[in-house]
């Protein structure tokens, strides 16, 4: 019967990371458990997942009898949370008993769970190569954090919509991670140069330059690690693996992310990347943020619809609800050209521009149906009459958002 003592901090970051791939009201009681068994005498591995997502992770302890369990993943994540915060190295008991109850207990604190045979637990998918992908963690989710809105919702008919496009791109000698999302209303693109050393003939490189959909849900869980460190990015025909280096100091064994990848055939995002003969405007990327999510207060709650109306170094932020009112809004800008002006999803803009670090943004458009597009103002492209200073003068990402107009 498995029995260990462990460190309530470390139990509780392993129990916290694993919540992520815990299905909470799921039709298999099994999937709302945490497999837990030791690996030696120094570590317990913990084991998640909701048949779609799985995570796994391990914690230094000290093993005190070899064996395997399941128990309910928010409840015992609560009891350890609980805990008494007085001692920072206070240490928890965990033992199975001979009639399958686990016993989680500190001195006078003492839970009782039930089990469910580990036996019952899924097969988690897993595969060994030394065929990866590395990259900077804080530079990968910096990368996500600026596409993983733009997918579509999980209901959605269009499944190889609701996760994000990963493909490696060959720009002037050098190789480019891009991510790409869309929902058929808009589309985020994000890439960032990486040194890729592997095999350039089989394995990871090739499946990337044709492109795989990963999960949006994955990815969400990687956004959530406040770590340092390299990620490992691992893919078969069928599946990713997100591996990576030690996260916290208790654990010396790499931390596992895994998901099937989505099947079916990303659209081709290249038709409504911008052309030549776009019209161009430079504004300042926090006026624009606080005025449009100003002027949507009133926006209607169905459509968010706002008209952005472009004139000489001016924008128009409006919005018209028939059953509400309206609100207007003017920026000085930089633009000279003819007026126009465009009706957009205001939510949709902000979503994209909250992710934006650089004080301007260019802003190009051609016609009230074609898309607008709005990408970060680089200080290498800066102009006089901008007289604004960018927030980030080497920017490693390039980022872009394209909006479809909507219909008036």
């Amino acid at each position: 019967m498995l029995n260990f003592n462990i460190k309530k901090q470390y139990f509780l970051d392993c129990l916290s990371l694993a919540q992520g791939a815990s299905e909470k009201k799921g039709s298999m009681p099994i999937i709302s458990n945490l497999l837990i068994e030791n690996i030696g005498n120094n570590f317990i591995k913990i084991s998640a997942t909701d048949l779609e997502i799985s995570i796994i992770t391990y914690c230094n302890a000290e093993v005190v009898s070899e064996g395997k369990t399941t128990v309910n993943s928010k409840k015992i994540y609560n009891i350890i949370k609980e805990f008494s915060e007085d001692n920072q190295d206070l240490f928890i008991n965990f033992i199975e008993n001979e009639n399958g109850i686990v016993v989680i207990s500190f001195k006078k604190t003492v839970f009782k769970l039930t089990t469910v045979p580990a036996s019952d637990f899924p097969n988690i998918i897993d595969f060994e190569t030394e065929d990866s992908l590395n990259i900077e963690l804080k530079k990968f989710k910096n990368l996500i954090s600026k596409v993983i809105f733009s997918t579509a919702a999980p209901e959605d008919t269009k499944r190889n919509l609701t996760g994000v496009y990963f493909v490696l791109e060959e720009l002037n000698g050098k190789n480019y991670l891009r991510l790409v999302a869309t929902d058929g209303h808009r589309l985020s693109l994000a890439q960032s140069e990486i040194n890729y050393k592997g095999n350039r003939n089989d394995g990871i490189y090739d499946i990337l330059k044709i492109g795989v959909i990963i999960p949006k849900k994955i990815l969400s869980e990687v956004l959530k690690l406040d770590k340092e460190g390299i990620i490992k990015i691992l893919i078969n025909s069928n599946n990713v693996i997100f591996e990576f280096e030690k996260q916290t100091e208790n654990q010396d064994k790499n931390t596992k992310l895994i998901s099937r990848l989505i099947e079916g055939k990303f659209p081709d995002y290249n038709t409504v990347l911008p052309k030549d003969g776009y019209k161009i405007s430079i504004i300042n990327t926090k006026k624009l943020y606080n005025s449009i999510k100003m002027v949507s207060l009133l926006a209607e709650e169905k459509s968010h619809s706002i008209e952005l109306s472009f004139s000489e170094n001016n924008l128009s932020v409006k919005t018209v609800n028939t059953n509400i009112g309206e609100g207007n809004d003017e920026l000085e800008i930089n633009y000279k050209g003819e007026p126009i002006s465009i009706k957009l999803n205001s939510r949709y803009i902000l979503d994209f521009i909250s992710n934006i670090l650089e004080n301007n943004l260019k802003v190009r458009f051609n016609t009230i149906y074609t898309p607008l597009v709005i990408e970060p103002y680089i200080m290498s492209e800066k102009t006089p009459s901008d007289g604004g200073d960018d927030g980030n003068k080497e920017n490693p990402i390039h980022v872009i958002g394209i909006f479809m107009p909507m219909r008036y």
